[in-house]
């Protein structure tokens, strides 16, 4: 089995794909996932990343320019894609986008996202490690909140602090995925990329066991909403232009779209994927990251292209770096499979001190071989 040149099939209606993209990335939204495949898509067909100079572009001050490295105002330098984590501020993003670039982003319910929040932060939010638990948490906020402190923006209305406003945001972005529903969201945003079908498929990155996830009563839940009001109405509002989108593009045809993504997920998985598994605690808090074990008795080619779509986000980013940005001697054309350390960076040669991603031409033989991978997602 591998990967075919017919398996790339591409938009059904006749359009041009869209090259220029900005994705805006938050928190605990799935937005690991979509970043691995605006990664992977823009790395196959070798465009222009604006990256950051540490992984994400000042978060959580607002963006600047200046953030992105190799950037100045004199060359005037454009990118293809941005998909780092910020703070939006359209007029500066403009400044290093092309016009014709999509603007997209990603909303998540606000109660499991705060959930999600808590249990990835709970040592990183001076706010949630003072609670027992995210229960005792929204229970009584403001006896554990603290919003001058270090992190505090991650324990409350976390939708709302990248952007300002629905309004804003409506005018500032062409489509609101919502993660709740992310095979809709996948084939809208396939069908306004007019990209291939295995472009599209993804494997969840940076995600939860689902047994350490907490189950809310209904007045938790009317708490959690309280708590943070902002993030709910803002959801509220794009959950419903969300469905009318759907409508538009016609349910009977997103039933069938949604079914042949997942179908082809499937058939990746099958081809990628030995098996999923729990990985270790997560640094900053109390979640455990699910990982693959990935499938090595693979063609070179087919190696490569699992690796890929199993790449952390601190991973991918350094790849592009070397790619953009190459030291004499050092470009990594291509990927190689390792058996190395433990959650939370795992797997592909990664340093675990300074996430570099090592050339092929190192390990090939081991690669060959055949021994193991593991990543987290």
């Amino acid at each position: 089995r591998h990967f075919k040149q017919g398996d790339e099939k591409q938009s059904p209606r006749s359009c041009q794909p869209k090259t220029n993209v900005m994705f805006l990335k938050t928190h605990k939204t799935a937005s690991s996932t979509i970043l691995n495949l605006l990664c992977r898509f823009g790395d196959k067909h070798n465009l222009t990343f604006a990256l950051p100079t540490n992984y994400r572009f000042g978060y959580p001050e607002f963006f600047s320019s200046r953030s992105i490295k190799g950037f100045s105002q004199q060359n005037g330098r454009l990118y293809n894609i941005m998909c780092h984590h910020m703070r939006f501020r359209r007029l500066e993003v403009q400044k290093v986008m092309p016009a014709d670039t999509f603007y997209f982003t990603i909303l998540r319910n606000p109660v499991t996202l705060a959930e999600s929040s808590y249990t990835y932060n709970t040592f990183l939010v001076p706010s949630f490690h003072r609670s027992a638990s995210f229960v005792n948490f929204i229970a009584n906020p403001w006896k554990y909140y603290q919003p001058k402190l270090q992190n505090s923006y991650l324990a409350r209305n976390l939708l709302w602090r990248p952007r300002l406003g629905w309004q804003k945001i409506q005018q500032s972005f062409s489509l609101i995925l919502l993660a709740d529903y992310f095979d809709q969201s996948m084939v809208l945003l396939r069908d306004a990329l007019c990209w291939s079908l295995d472009d599209m498929i993804t494997f969840r990155l940076n995600s939860r066991s689902t047994v350490a996830r907490k189950h809310l009563s209904r007045a938790q839940e009317d708490q959690v909403k309280q708590w943070n009001a902002m993030d709910w109405y803002l959801y509220q509002h794009f959950n419903k232009t969300f469905w009318q989108r759907v409508e538009s593009f016609g349910k009977s045809r997103m039933d069938q779209e949604v079914a042949s993504l997942q179908a082809r997920r499937k058939e990746l998985e099958n081809l990628c994927i030995l098996q999923v598994r729990n990985g270790e605690q997560n640094k900053y808090g109390q979640a455990r990251i699910l990982g693959y074990d990935l499938n090595l008795n693979l063609s070179l080619p087919d190696k490569e292209r699992c690796l890929r779509m199993i790449l952390t986000e601190l991973q991918y980013t350094d790849l592009l770096d070397k790619k953009q940005f190459p030291r004499t001697g050092s470009v990594p054309k291509q990927l190689v499979a390792k058996r190395s350390w433990q959650a939370p960076i795992q797997g592909l040669g990664v340093n675990k001190r300074s996430h570099v991603i090592w050339p092929l031409g190192r390990f090939k033989k081991k690669l060959l071989r055949g021994q193991g991978q593991h990543t987290p997602h």
